[in-house]
């Protein structure tokens, strides 16, 4: 193997790693805003899971901000 190949090699396991914690950081987020909102809507007693979809849509919402973020701010790098 040439040093170009090995290279190459390190850069994709780099890119495999970030990608990864960026998948990770996003289920993180969704999750525990649609923990929080299962937990107030438990706590309320609504029969329906208002709380839930909202708070769940707002993780959605932050994550994927924060991706976009993450994305541009390597790509000025």
């Amino acid at each position: 193997m040439t040093n170009f190949e090995d290279n190459d090699e390190g850069k994709q396991a780099n890119n495999f790693a970030k990608y990864t914690g960026i998948a990770f950081q996003m289920l993180a987020t969704i999750g525990l805003f649609t923990f929080i909102g299962y937990k107030i809507d438990e706590h309320s007693g609504n029969t329906k899971s208002i709380y839930t979809a909202m708070l769940g849509l707002l993780g959605v919402i932050i994550s994927l901000y924060m991706v976009i973020r993450s994305l541009t701010k390597n790509k000025q790098d």
